[in-house]
């Protein structure tokens, strides 16, 4: 696991623009992989939506305490990283699968939440619908590995 960065040594004044500067805007499309990675070095929570609704119309923050009670798994939201997991322990190809089929997120919204005195910045998607994806398309988005 590499070594968490500071968010506050990102460039840029706001939520908005730190995101820019890593390459996440609101209305265009992510692989899944980068988020799972940007949560990852800089502790922000990429969380994404199943159902467009939801993920249109409510906060992230509200959605985390009407869902309390509830396992991660039996949410209609869930943290990249553990879909990238869940898919990876349930199928030895996932992963790889993943690299020739970039799993393109539609970012809604790039925000921050308080959790007690502190500021978890997240990211906010939508998981594509089966009907969105083209296998022959090329990808969206871009992915640094």
């Amino acid at each position: 696991m590499k070594k968490q960065q500071s968010w506050n040594n990102i460039a840029g004044e706001s939520v908005t623009e730190k995101m820019q500067t890593l390459g996440i805007t609101a209305g265009h499309k992510a692989d899944v992989r980068k988020l799972g990675e940007i949560a990852d070095a800089f502790g922000v929570e990429a969380v994404i939506y199943f159902e467009k609704d939801l993920a249109e119309t409510s906060t992230y923050e509200a959605d985390l305490k009407d869902f309390a009670g509830a396992d991660e798994f039996n949410r209609p939201f869930v943290l990249a990283n553990s879909f990238i997991k869940f898919g990876a322990d349930n199928d030895p190809s996932f992963l790889s699968r993943l690299k020739e089929f970039p799993l393109m997120i539609t970012i809604i919204e790039v925000s921050e939440r308080r959790d007690g005195s502190r500021v978890i910045p997240y990211i906010k998607g939508m998981m594509p619908f089966l009907d969105e994806f083209d296998v022959d398309a090329e990808p969206e988005g871009t992915f640094i590995e």
